[in-house]
This record gives C-alpha cells, sequence and structure tokens, in this order.
C-alpha cells in the first residue's frame, strides 16, 4: 500500500513515524572559534568518494572550560571534549540560526557551544549525533 493509502484508512507507515532520540550526553561549554577544516571523505561505503557526501568542512572549537556535563548513558555517551567540530552544513546537528553565526565567527572569537551527543533509531536507520543546541557570544 502506498503512505497515501495507508493515511487515508487512519494506518501510519513504519516509515512515516517520528524517529526516536535517546540523548547519550550533554555539554555546555566555553569554547574558543579556532579555524575551518576540511574532512575528506574516508571511503567507507561503495558510493565513496564521488557520490558519499561524507567530505565537508567543520568549525573547529577549542574547549576552554565546562559549565555543565552529563553522561546518561554510561556505555555510549561521550566523555568531556577537549575540541569540537561543528558542521558547517545545516541538517540534523546543525539548524540555520546556529549555521548563520559561525559563518561570521573570527579565529579567536570566545563562545558558548552546548551540544547533546544523541542515538537515533529512525526507521531502519539508526545512528549517532552531536546536535548543537547553542551557539553564542
Amino acid at each position: 500500500m502506498t503512505s497515501a493509502l495507508l493515511m487515508l484508512i487512519g494506518l501510519t507507515p513504519v516509515w512515516a513515524a517520528a524517529p526516536q532520540v535517546d540523548i547519550l550526553s550533554t555539554h555546555s561549554t566555553h569554547a574558543v572559534y579556532e579555524s575551518v577544516r576540511h574532512l575528506p571523505c574516508m571511503h567507507k561505503t561503495s558510493l565513496c568518494p564521488d557520490k558519499c557526501g561524507h567530505a565537508k568542512d567543520v568549525a573547529v572549537f577549542r574547549i576552554v572550560d565546562y559549565i555543565a556535563y552529563e553522561k546518561t548513558n554510561r556505555r555510549h555517551g561521550d566523555p568531556q571534549a577537549t575540541q569540537f567540530m561543528l558542521p558547517l552544513v545545516e541538517g540534523n546537528e546543525v539548524d540555520a540560526k546556529v549555521l548563520a553565526f559561525a559563518k561570521e565567527l573570527k579565529v579567536g572569537d570566545a563562545v558558548r557551544l552546548d551540544w547533546n551527543h544523541e542515538y537515533v533509531k529512525d526507521g531502519g536507520a539508526n545512528y549517532p549525533q552531536r546536535r548543537v543546541t547553542l551557539l553564542a557570544r
């Protein structure tokens, strides 16, 4: 059945369900913007390197100190970091407001940087993400 037909008869297709997001750790920090770095494709899939989308530019931040930290999952949450790389592309990890702010930063700018290390279950796909929740002066 097509998803439109399923919705007409009151059923929600499995693939249309909202993703389940588990927070593994939360990070609230003071950081300094250091540079933009290009991360090349690591050639991990059959689509690499031309069609995978793995290569990207990231804004690199040095973590100066932690304001707050919580590891909610003993096995899988990230430990406290000394560096954070923010993808310079809008998506699940970075919204348009954060991206616009990041692109205006100058080397050496001090910022408040918060993110969640999350584990997403979306239909048949399961993957980690580090979603930026705050980037401000």
